[in-house]
């Protein structure tokens, strides 16, 4: 058996949407990544701005009712960070060329998050918090 350390988690919007539909390409990593953060002592965390463009995207793909239970279950299993006026001006000031990416970056820094969990670490490239795929933290985690 292994010693593990408990890490905080910042699940980016790809990897949510990766945890919940098996026929994107790193959808079992992302499970896998999941399964840490219920029992195994990681915390996952969302931003609350991922859960409503993954809704968004979840209701045009499956439609709202598949939409509704697919957050419902993210949210018994991540803890949601609020994004607030402290999140925009950060990214607003930011390096990010997207806004999007800023806000998360933002929210992993001001949640003591370790690893930002993305498909587009180059996004991250300049945080103060590590990004990786699914399948490095898994790796990294000794997993």
């Amino acid at each position: 058996m292994r010693s593990y350390n408990s890490r905080r988690l910042l699940f980016d919007t790809n990897v949510v949407l990766d945890a919940v539909c098996p026929e994107r390409p790193q959808s079992k990593e992302a499970c896998e990544v999941l399964r840490l953060c219920n029992g195994e002592g990681d915390m996952g965390i969302v931003a609350v701005s991922s859960l409503k463009d993954a809704y968004y995207i979840l209701c045009r793909q499956y439609g709202e009712s598949c939409a509704r239970t697919s957050i419902e279950k993210l949210t018994e299993l991540l803890t949601i960070a609020p994004i607030g006026a402290e999140e925009c001006d950060l990214s607003l000031h930011g390096n990010e060329p997207d806004f999007e990416d800023g806000l998360i970056r933002a929210c992993a820094e001001l949640n003591d998050v370790d690893f930002i969990l993305t498909r587009d670490a180059r996004a991250f490239a300049r945080s103060k918090v590590r990004a990786v795929t699914c399948a490095e933290y898994l790796e990294i985690a000794g997993w």
